[in-house]
Parts: C-alpha cells; sequence; structure tokens
C-alpha cells in the first residue's frame, strides 16, 4: 500500500482527506438509495453499504474507490441532466480521492504507514 501513496499525510490535510472520504462515502449512499426509490435490492443495499464503509474507515482505499467509481458510472449512465452532473462530479471526487490515498486518519495508514525502524546495536 505504501507504495500506491507517498505519504498519509495528517494535520488538517489528514482532516481534509477525512471529510473527503466521508463526502464520497455519502454521495454513494446518496445515489444507491435515492429518496423516491424504497425497494432496492438487498445485493444493492449491502454493496453499497460495504463499499461506503470501506471508504468512510480507509480500508483498502485503492480498491474501494475503483467499486466505489464503478458504481457511480453506472449510474451516471442512466441519468440525464442535473442528476447527471451531481453523479458526474461524484465520479471525480472518488477519483481524486483514489489518487491522494486514504489520509493518516484511517485504518490503511495504520497498517501501511510510514515506520520507524531502529537498527539494534551490536
Amino acid at each position: 500500500m505504501q507504495r500506491l501513496f507517498s505519504m498519509f499525510p495528517a494535520g488538517l490535510a489528514g482532516v481534509g482527506l477525512l471529510l473527503v472520504r466521508f463526502s464520497v462515502a455519502a454521495m454513494l449512499l446518496m445515489e444507491a438509495f435515492p429518496a423516491g426509490r424504497t425497494n432496492a435490492p438487498v445485493w444493492q443495499i449491502a454493496g453499497a453499504s460495504f463499499v461506503g464503509l470501506l471508504i468512510c474507515l480507509g480500508i483498502s482505499t485503492p480498491l474501494a474507490t475503483v467499486l466505489c467509481g464503478s458504481i457511480e458510472l453506472a449510474e451516471l449512465v442512466s441519468l440525464r441532466g442535473i442528476g447527471a452532473l451531481h453523479v458526474f462530479f461524484a465520479v471525480v471526487l472518488t477519483v481524486a480521492l483514489g489518487l491522494l490515498g486514504p489520509g493518516a486518519f484511517s485504518m490503511d495508514a495504520k497498517r501501511f504507514g510510514r515506520r520507524l525502524l531502529v537498527a539494534p546495536k551490536h
């Protein structure tokens, strides 16, 4: 994972990436569960919820953003007008998250972040 991202920024940049992760997950869930439709298939509910949870927690972020972007692109194909514009920007934000990485406040950073290795003294 460290090879995919040059760093896991902390501080304000890390908070910004945390907010981006929450925004991407919220947009995915809003697209998966539109207000007027209540009879979504169980697999759609489970899949979108699982991918949204992965993104919120920052677990396997590259894979989760690819899955999220694929779901959003599939939705984009079926839309026209202002709805398509909203989904287009959701795709752009998802791609940005995939390129930037999850940030320091994520499970990926805990598992794959930079570590200080101290050589034993002989």
